[in-house]
């Protein structure tokens, strides 16, 4: 049962996926979407489960698609307002510790997807030990990779005993 709320769940992000890369949805189109959802939906499953990931996602992060937007733009902006290109740099961030290991599997997955989704920065590797590497063309507010590193444990209140 929970394979299949996995597809579930699945499908329609990956068909979501599919449509979006089409210049005109014709039904023929959106019907071949729906199909190769579908069987991408059911491939990811058995993948994850055949590598043996178990990923925990902490719903706070969704709050990252916010400054994505933010970030989309003014490295649109930074980026096309260069003159003469330039090549870039290569960070390396601190990474939380501490964390179960099924989130922070779940942290390096998702913060890889919403970091590489703005023009200016691209992960080039985040190890479950070590730290994010990131190659940014422009730097510069939002500063996302900020919010995907913060550890979450920080913002918790301590209770004091007097």
């Amino acid at each position: 049962m929970r394979r299949a709320a996995e597809i579930v769940v699945w499908w329609p992000v990956l068909t979501g996926f599919y449509i979006a890369t089409l210049g005109v949805a014709t039904p023929s189109e959106v019907l071949v979407a729906a199909g190769v959802g579908l069987v991408c939906a059911a491939l990811a499953v058995v993948a994850r489960r055949a590598a043996g990931a178990r990923w925990s996602a902490d719903p706070r992060w969704a709050a990252w698609l916010v400054p994505l937007v933010g970030a989309v733009g003014a490295d649109t902006v930074r980026l096309l307002g260069r003159r003469r290109p330039r090549g870039g740099r290569i960070r390396q961030i601190p990474a939380p510790t501490g964390e179960p290991p099924p989130r922070a599997a779940f942290r390096r997955a998702w913060g890889t997807v919403v970091l590489s989704s703005s023009p200016g920065s691209v992960v080039l590797d985040w190890p479950p030990d070590g730290p994010l590497t990131v190659h940014e063309l422009g730097a510069g507010p939002p500063r996302l990779e900020r919010r995907v590193t913060a550890f979450a444990a920080s913002r918790r209140r301590v209770r004091r005993t007097p």
